[in-house]
């Protein structure tokens, strides 16, 4: 439950010290506007109002929750009392504040708080505008996942990370087997709940959203690391193993074929593109519905992997 931060009683010692920190906080305020106005970064303007937070009580932790995601300020941890408020602005629900104290949010302490969250409204109604706004440029608008922007951007960080802390990576190309004629007999309407029904499974296939993209059409790709390259062969067929086994996309007799691709220690990231796009053509042209995987051999050439089959078999005997 949400506290209440209206119908405060004050003793008349209360409202000479209210007067004065309302005093200090307006002081305050100049100072905290001025530094939000420094940035539009959700993470940075949560940190710059604990900061300022922190003045009025000690804050061990602050929390914030909107419908774009959670932030934690820089160093939150626990703390003996809690304190909870909705942030609001012309009727329209911004956030929730989450305080942690190991002192307790006097009523006093509370309308502080609340004069110094009115001096972030605005500012935080434009970052999560902003924040709106490069989340759409990175979406795929239809099925939400990550666009071929997005996809870019994730796939070259993921490489370096992968090759600094040499950890495992691999790349899975998924193309639908059958839409078009989804399109051509039932319409593009049909079509749409297909390729949503198909992000659907990659989702409950890999929890890591954030590395699930659509390039378009037909075409998905998955970015799976560490542990998830480790086991991609398994995850491929288990993904097939949904979309097989989803009911409209059953309905519709359509399934995927896919490419998988191992990052190899020198290769570069169009190479293990291409290697992955090379797999998926191969999964293609051998009669569709397959898993094709390669890694590169000593020589630096593209073999293909085995054990796909076998895999895929052991799937389907305990389904």
């Amino acid at each position: 439950m949400w506290q209440d931060t209206a119908g405060f009683n004050f003793s008349g010692a209360d409202l000479a010290l209210d007067s004065q920190l309302h005093e200090l906080t307006d002081t305050g305020a100049i100072s905290l506007i001025s530094q939000l106005q420094t940035t539009l970064d959700l993470q940075q303007q949560l940190d710059i109002f604990a900061m300022h937070a922190s003045r009025i009580l000690p804050i061990t932790a602050l929390n914030l929750r909107t419908a774009q995601g959670h932030f934690a300020a820089a160093g939150s941890m626990a703390g003996q009392h809690q304190y909870h408020t909705e942030l609001q602005l012309e009727q329209h629900l911004l956030g929730q504040l989450s305080y942690q104290s190991n002192h307790p949010f006097s009523s006093l302490v509370q309308r502080q708080l609340l004069l110094l969250e009115s001096e972030w409204l605005y500012a935080l109604r434009n970052a999560l505008l902003v924040n709106r706004l490069q989340q759409m440029a990175l979406k795929d608008p239809l099925t939400g996942l990550g666009n071929r922007r997005f996809f870019d951007d994730s796939y070259s960080k993921a490489i370096q990370l992968a090759k600094r802390h040499q950890q495992p990576f691999a790349l899975l190309l998924l193309d639908l087997d059958n839409f078009k004629q989804v399109n051509d007999l039932s319409g593009h309407s049909t079509g749409d709940q297909v390729l949503l029904a198909v992000a659907d499974c990659m989702r409950e296939t890999l929890r890591a959203t954030d590395s699930l993209f659509r390039f378009g059409g037909d075409e998905f790709a998955l970015l799976l690391q560490d542990q998830d390259a480790d086991h991609a062969e398994l995850i491929a067929c288990r993904l097939q193993q949904k979309i097989n086994q989803h009911p409209l996309l059953n309905l519709h007799q359509v399934g995927c074929s896919i490419g998988l691709a191992w990052l190899a220690a020198e290769q570069q990231e169009r190479d293990l593109f291409h290697q992955a796009d090379e797999a998926l053509y191969q999964a293609k042209t051998t009669g569709k519905g397959k898993v094709a995987a390669e890694r590169l051999s000593v020589k630096g050439l593209s073999q293909p992997r085995s054990g796909i089959n076998k895999v895929s078999a052991s799937l389907a005997a305990a389904s």
